[in-house]
């Protein structure tokens, strides 16, 4: 079986259940005029920017599809790292997966049912990373 889809943060995997991905490029940049009345732009540097969002994420490891990290750990995580931590992500099946230090930007979550049973409850999570 190809893996399709793979993330891991802080060296550990988390759930692809419900999640969605998006990337995009953070450009730091001055623009400067020219005595011509022409302007020219300076990149400094550019860093990639990742969003995150899982739905009907188990706040337990136990009750995702694949086992691997759920709600709990990425809000643990994202309230407790103010350091850059690794990345791992591999988004093309045919690419290899690429390592990249990031910042944990913003973290949300929405409560969406409690399973009182299970002692397993289900939110709405995002989360976004900048490269560092």
């Amino acid at each position: 079986m190809a893996v399709i889809s793979f993330l891991s943060l802080n060296g550990q995997e988390l759930t692809e259940q419900g999640r969605t991905i998006s990337d995009s490029i953070v450009l730091n940049a001055s623009d400067i005029e020219l005595d011509e009345g022409m302007r020219k732009r300076y990149v400094k540097d550019s860093k990639r920017k990742f969003s995150f969002k899982w739905e009907w994420l188990p706040s337990l490891d136990a009750h995702t599809i694949d086992n691997r990290k759920a709600r709990d750990y990425i809000k643990n995580l994202a309230l407790t790292t103010r350091v850059k931590i690794p990345m791992l992500i591999k988004l093309d099946p045919l690419k290899a997966a690429e390592s990249i230090y990031v910042y944990i930007e913003d973290y949300s979550e929405d409560l969406i049912r409690r399973d009182i049973i299970s002692g397993c409850d289900y939110y709405s999570v995002s989360l976004s990373v900048e490269e560092a």
